[in-house]
């Protein structure tokens, strides 16, 4: 169970990233993407720009495009970083001592954000006349969290918590109860079978205002845009819409709701093997493979459309992700109860993603209930962009995002972003840099750049959302997008 979160955490599921085009890695390193994606790349973000074409070539077609953001202020700290390379080379972290243990929980107390995008296969056809078609099949993962001081102790150092008063204790002999104190010796920590608190409180009240939305989905999307007016080329109109159907892989929402009142809704595919409370209806357990059984389906709508002035001015504005979700598998929801005690050690390692387990497993933090089904509505998006190109090596432009709801997968708060390329070496070498904020980050530079052979025929390029990843330590984010399957014909 552990080494499948670990996956999903760190190799596969915060808000969003601001922009959400991982996927079209050739806009991360710009920081704005409504005027700039076409072919494939642009579902999700504007099917009205399948309707033109960035080179006189038709056919576009693409695999292994992927990318990665891990934000935290924690991240600024040189050893938390270290761990989660570690993890990355390893895919382990050693155990954690009891001072680890205080400093993990003191660590992700804070917010903490997480987005991974990996595009298994996109092609498209473009021509003037019957405009663009495009088809791809994608994984989305994203992660949001920010735990209270309490709770995260309560994950962290599970019964040992200074919310647990007393310690049940085997002396070799007989069990006794002793009271919970600090840097207890691994040897006597070893002996420690659960703690119990004197005065219980609801497990409501431990987590407070923390919360916790994510979301792994596989994505198969269809769209198709075309000119839908042209006035002698001073003048251009284009539409666009695109469908999706989405396989729910993993879905956990822990958040307040607008009454103040605490709620969690989880759904897992039975390949994370989470080992449910006897007598809950969860489906058959199955082996750890990549492709995962989905436990929801839902279906969205994305909506577009794009003008250009002069063939130099453009202007976009879309809106995405109309639908809904509906898990039918492991379906679970919290009930509120008190916390009078408890067996686990908490987590021991810094994997946050292995918090899942610690809180729905049969001896977690919460006490389960299973239902039909859950229905969620899809992280609607609402966006508008500008640009211009000067001459033939430049292209510069702006952009807005705002979310439509508050659900696993949503942009958190209003985002923004202003950023372009450079075309070198008559198109082959392309820069691109700019800057982004809002969304639940601070202010970032992005940076990227990009390979264009044979007129666009092949395509291979690297960006990041944040440069400062690459050139300082103390940065509070970690990302990366980078593509080399992309061709033309």
């Amino acid at each position: 169970m552990k080494k499948s979160l670990l996956a999903l955490s760190l190799l596969a599921t915060v808000s969003s990233i601001a922009q959400n085009e991982f996927i079209a890695y050739p806009a991360t390193g710009k920081g704005v993407s409504s005027t700039f994606v076409t072919d494939y790349h642009c579902l999700g973000i504007n099917p009205a720009n399948l309707g033109w074409q960035s080179y006189e070539k038709s056919v576009t077609m693409g695999s292994s495009e992927f990318g990665l953001s891990i934000h935290s202020d924690s991240l600024a700290k040189q050893d938390l970083r270290d761990n989660i390379w570690g993890v990355a080379r390893s895919g382990s972290l050693d155990t954690l001592s009891y001072d680890q243990k205080i400093y993990a929980m003191n660590s992700f107390a804070s917010d903490f954000a997480f987005n991974w995008d990996y595009n298994m296969f996109g092609i498209s056809y473009q021509n003037p006349k019957f405009g663009g078609i495009a088809f791809s099949l994608r994984s989305r993962a994203t992660w949001a969290s920010s735990f209270s001081t309490e709770f995260s102790s309560m994950l962290f150092q599970g019964s040992f918590s200074n919310y647990f008063d007393t310690l049940q204790y085997f002396d070799g002999t007989d069990t006794v109860n002793i009271a919970n104190y600090g840097n207890m010796r691994p040897d006597s920590a070893g002996n420690v079978l659960g703690g119990t608190a004197s005065v219980p409180l609801n497990i409501s009240d431990l987590v407070g205002d923390s919360y916790l939305r994510l979301s792994l989905n596989r994505e198969y999307h269809i769209g198709y845009g075309r000119r839908l007016l042209n006035i002698d080329s001073v003048f251009s109109l284009y539409g666009g819409i695109g469908f999706k159907y989405i396989q729910g892989i993993a879905m956990m929402d822990l958040s307040t709701d607008e009454n103040g009142v605490l709620q969690m809704y989880s759904a897992f595919s039975p390949g994370f093997q989470i080992d449910y409370a006897a007598g809950l209806n969860s489906l058959p357990q199955q082996s750890q493979n990549f492709w995962r059984s989905s436990v929801g389906q839902g279906f969205g709508v994305d909506i577009g459309a794009n003008i250009t002035l002069f063939n130099k001015l453009h202007l976009a504005a879309s809106v995405t992700n109309l639908g809904s979700m509906t898990y039918t598998g492991n379906v679970y929801e919290m009930v509120d109860t008190l916390v009078v005690s408890y067996t686990q050690d908490g987590l021991d390692d810094m994997n946050i993603a292995n918090s899942v387990p610690e809180m729905l497993e049969e001896s977690g933090l919460f006490t389960l209930r299973g239902l039909t089904e859950k229905k969620v509505a899809l992280p609607g998006t609402l966006r508008f962009g500008a640009s211009i190109e000067l001459g033939k090596f430049a292209h510069i432009g702006a952009e807005i995002v705002a979310p439509f709801n508050d659900v696993p997968g949503s942009i958190n708060g209003f985002a923004y972003g202003l950023g372009g390329d450079i075309k070198l070496a008559k198109g082959k070498v392309i820069l691109m840099a700019g800057f982004t904020g809002g969304g639940g980050y601070d202010m970032q530079v992005p940076l990227g750049i990009n390979f264009c052979f044979g007129g666009g025929a092949y395509e291979v390029g690297v960006a990041s959302r944040d440069a400062v990843t690459f050139f300082s330590q103390n940065s509070p984010t970690i990302s990366a997008a980078f593509g080399f399957a992309r061709v033309r014909f």
